[in-house]
């Protein structure tokens, strides 16, 4: 994606079947009547991507050819974003704190608001001399692998119910260095990590668990709604059934002192902190708003 486009990039695509500017049109046009926002800068990237070239070799050698096959594999990616198909599976990755991550179909797409449970995680560990940190539905394994990368000395345990992800999770692991770091682990919430010796010991909890209501389900774009899997996103009528298991789980794991962050939907602090307060065994520490003011991370600590 760093090359220019030049002649004798494209030489393997003869014989001749369009310009790359008229590709570019094609591609626009499909997208517009998709009603796909931005489809000018979304045509850009997925020919960026499908032919490993840059926008500015795109527009500066814009009437050099483009093969049939080359042709036909652009106009698929295309259709299916034009299919309301995220651009993040279409191309195969999203980025997260700075970190180029796979992504596919069945792993939730890792959002920015996400990168709040990272900022917190390092503010607080930071100089911790070996903590302890879990990553509950770990997905791609975003909050995991940027926690490791940033904490040399901790020792992360991502876990997941799903197989799939957990192998998403690991593509990542290894592509950017952190795989033999990364303790994995197969199976529902924190269950299985209290066979491993762990009660009491973990540090910190971290999790972006599922938590869409009934209510917005229904409001959600086809592009999530369709498209990510609903076992990642459904979090029960008010969207925090997932997390009031968690809650019944995260006390025997934690370490004195050893706190939960996770992120939550629009809506939802006030309930959970006024469900926190009942319970005798943690306590909210704080509440962070995302870029759009959105209360969007809460931390609680384990009391006594």
């Amino acid at each position: 994606m760093s090359q220019l486009l030049r002649p004798a990039s494209l030489e393997v695509l003869a014989p001749v079947s369009v310009s790359s500017s008229q590709l570019y049109r094609e591609a626009v046009e499909k997208l517009s009547h998709a009603h796909i926002h931005d489809a000018t800068r979304e045509a850009l990237w997925i020919i960026e991507e499908a032919l490993g070239v840059n926008r500015l070799g795109i527009h500066a050698y814009s009437e050099y050819p483009i093969g049939p096959e080359a042709y036909k594999y652009v106009m698929s990616l295309v259709e299916r974003r034009a299919s309301r198909e995220p651009l993040q599976y279409v191309l195969g990755s999203q980025e997260f704190y700075g970190l180029e991550m796979v992504v596919q179909p069945g792993v939730l797409i890792p959002r920015p608001e996400s990168e709040l449970l990272v900022e917190e995680v390092l503010a607080r560990l930071g100089s911790h001399p070996q903590p302890v940190i879990v990553d509950v539905g770990t997905g791609s394994g975003c909050l995991a692998i940027s926690v490791a990368r940033a904490l040399t000395r901790a020792l992360v345990i991502a876990s997941d119910r799903s197989v799939a992800a957990l192998a998403v999770a690991q593509t990542n692991a290894m592509k950017h260095g952190v795989f033999s770091k990364i303790l994995w682990v197969n199976g529902d919430l924190l269950a299985p990590l209290l066979s491993r010796g762990l009660a009491g010991k973990v540090t910190a909890i971290i999790a972006n668990l599922p938590y869409v209501s009934h209510d917005e389900w229904d409001r959600l774009s086809p592009d999530v709604k369709d498209f990510e899997p609903r076992l990642a996103l459904d979090g029960g009528p008010d969207g925090l059934d997932v997390y009031r298991r968690l809650w019944q789980e995260a006390p025997s794991l934690l370490a004195p002192e050893g706190m939960v962050c996770v992120e939550i939907g629009i809506g939802q602090a006030d309930r959970l902190c006024q469900e926190i307060a009942a319970l005798q065994c943690l306590k909210v520490v704080k509440v962070q708003p995302d870029s759009q003011g959105i209360p969007r991370m809460v931390c609680l600590q384990r009391v006594g």
